[in-house]
């Protein structure tokens, strides 16, 4: 179980995440849901320890970890889809694995973009790359930040559907959105705004 307690954070002294309390069990989905800007991200960056807070604990009970895919590119631009996974596997201190790596691809439907550098993708191809290094390394916690956002429907279903069979697979996900539109695929969700308030 993930168990965050009294977690605040500030920057120039204005408080972003005040007194936070939140656990979420493997097997649940949480959406993160805010306006640009607001400090989901910022909440996001806490929990995968890139982001310094003032007061409380995160404690991630679980045998992998928890892996961060973050709003930005997450990849090397001159790479393609296979050689940025295995650099990004290397950095995990994970193996890279051609069969699991072959499936991913057909699955989120990008196989064609195989031999393509990654600078050369749509916005929305990069997201289903940025998906791809998810169901190509282990962890317990996927924290992504803004998973929907650059995808068609077709995008959508199979982002919807690749996050339930983690799901099915015991796996967690915390996500951020500014756009409260998949009420069936969460078990939680959760107004950034709820975090700020004063208690």
């Amino acid at each position: 179980m993930l168990q965050i307690k009294n977690l605040s954070k500030s920057f120039s002294n204005t408080p972003i995440l005040n007194d936070v309390n939140f656990s979420l069990k493997l097997g649940e989905i949480c959406a993160i849901v805010g306006n640009n800007g607001s400090g989901k991200t910022t909440f996001l960056k806490c929990l995968s320890g890139l982001m310094n807070f003032e007061t409380g604990s995160i404690e991630f009970n679980s045998t992998n970890g928890h892996l961060f895919l973050s709003d930005k590119l997450n990849i090397f631009g001159d790479l393609t889809i296979e050689e940025n996974l295995k650099v990004i596997s290397t950095y995990h201190d994970q193996n890279y694995n051609k069969i699991v790596f072959d499936d991913s691809l057909t699955k989120l439907n990008i196989k064609q973009f195989k031999d393509m550098p990654l600078k050369f993708l749509s916005r929305g191809n990069i997201q289903r790359n940025k998906l791809c290094i998810a169901m190509n390394l282990n962890w317990d916690y996927l924290l992504i930040d803004e998973p929907f956002s650059n995808l068609d429907a077709e995008g959508v279903k199979i982002f919807r559907d690749i996050f339930n069979n983690f799901k099915s697979d015991n796996k967690s996900i915390i996500y951020s959105t500014h756009q409260d539109n998949q009420e069936s695929l969460y078990d939680k969700v959760i107004s950034i705004e709820d975090f700020k308030a004063y208690k």
